[in-house]
């Protein structure tokens, strides 16, 4: 494995998930200025999220056929004009045309940069690197939250204007930085849409790999109904400022940070990676829908944490699980569990909008449920596999 290449990954990992984590504190902000209803910070995440599930699996595919770089630098700078319209555009259907182009493109980014991780860790020590790979997303995140977050205080579209010029010169770094990983294939590129077939299955996969993918929706769903609705409960019922957002980001951040850099290694080497999975799926599950029971904001919010401490071992793990299963095809796979992924977004998101005017507490019930029901799914198909060897 080659650790210079890693090293530089996960840098532009980390220096394009901050800048492209600005916008979520000020998001409630550009929705309340507009005078949106408040079902559409759901709307808005869901449109990004339909673009999400179509195009990862394109985005991947073509990346295995012409190389990772070229598709790492699209991402960042399409979304970076995205972002720009979406905050400046007051009109709200091209609003949402910019969500869905701006899903698009950092789908372009996400598929890509986990696909290079996994061409340059070897199948022992996957889960380390997916692992830090996580972890540099949470801690960018939370930076990017916190630069967002301040940038908000001097008005929501300052925010979008940095994020756009910091998206062009995350571009140049990563043009002149990143080196190929792929033997570009000669010829024209073959589109991927197989996943947009009806009636067709694509790549096919095996019954454990389907339930992964299965599980990754569900993840999907419980992260995105509490990640889309956190910042708009923060500043629309709890009533506090755009920078406590940033703030209450961060910190969840560096909690998946330690968890990522310090315990997930560690759980790797000593437990089965199902086993991890399902433990850490019932502690996530079981502490976000006991923060739901609480007024108190200190108790909710120390119940949450837990939460994002606990969930975020999940994705690493579940991610590579995955990429243990799949064969050559790292970006095409990555690309269809990025489309499973989507379609949990686009459900955890729709539902958290619509639910909220019913119960405020309500998407962070439904965020606990699907880590539980995650915990089913695994526990059932692991103890089919232990069957099935003891038979053989």
């Amino acid at each position: 494995m080659d650790k210079n290449k890693m090293k530089k990954i996960l840098f532009i990992n980390f220096i394009t998930m901050a800048t492209f984590n600005m916008a979520h504190p000020v998001t409630p902000s550009l929705i309340n200025a507009l005078s949106m209803p408040t079902y559409m910070f759901g709307i808005l995440y869901s449109t990004m999220s339909i673009a999400h599930f179509v195009m990862s699996p394109i985005w991947g595919a073509m990346s295995d056929q012409k190389g990772r770089k070229r598709f790492l630098v699209i991402g960042v700078i399409g979304y970076g004009f995205s972002q720009l319209g979406f905050g400046f555009i007051g009109s709200t259907p091209l609003i949402l045309l910019f969500r869905i182009t701006g899903g698009a493109m950092s789908v372009a980014f996400i598929t890509t940069c986990i696909a290079y991780v996994s061409d340059i860790s070897s199948k022992e020590e996957r889960t380390k690197y997916m692992s830090y790979h996580t972890a540099t997303t949470s801690i960018a995140s939370s930076a990017g939250a916190l630069l967002g977050g301040f940038c908000g205080g001097y008005g929501y579209k300052l925010a979008f204007l940095v994020q756009f010029i910091l998206c062009l010169v995350v571009a140049g770094i990563i043009y002149f930085m990143v080196d190929e990983t792929i033997d570009k294939k000669e010829g024209k590129i073959e589109i991927y849409t197989k996943h947009l077939k009806k009636g067709n299955k694509g790549t096919k996969l095996n019954p454990m790999l389907g339930t992964m993918m299965i599980v990754m929706t569900l993840i999907s769903i419980a992260a995105t109904s509490y990640s889309s609705t956190i910042n708009y409960y923060v500043e629309s019922v709890l009533n506090m400022p755009t920078m406590v957002n940033g703030i209450v980001m961060a910190i969840a951040g560096v909690i998946a940070l330690i968890m990522n850099v310090w315990l997930n290694p560690y759980l790797s080497k000593k437990f089965n990676e199902n086993y991890t999975l399902v433990v850490t799926c019932v502690i996530a599950g079981i502490s976000m829908v006991v923060a739901s029971l609480f007024n108190n904001i200190i108790l909710s919010f120390i119940f949450i944490m837990i939460f994002v401490g606990s969930s975020a071992l999940v994705t690493p793990i579940q991610q590579s699980i995955v990429s243990k299963l799949a064969k050559d095809n790292y970006g095409e796979i990555m690309g269809i569990q990025g489309s499973y992924k989507a379609i949990g977004m686009i459900v955890g998101s729709l539902a958290s909008g619509f639910i909220f005017d019913i119960g405020n507490k309500l998407p962070f019930i439904l965020s606990g449920i699907c880590c539980l029901i995650v915990c089913v799914l695994v526990y059932r198909v692991s103890f089919k596999e232990k069957i099935e060897k003891l038979s053989a």
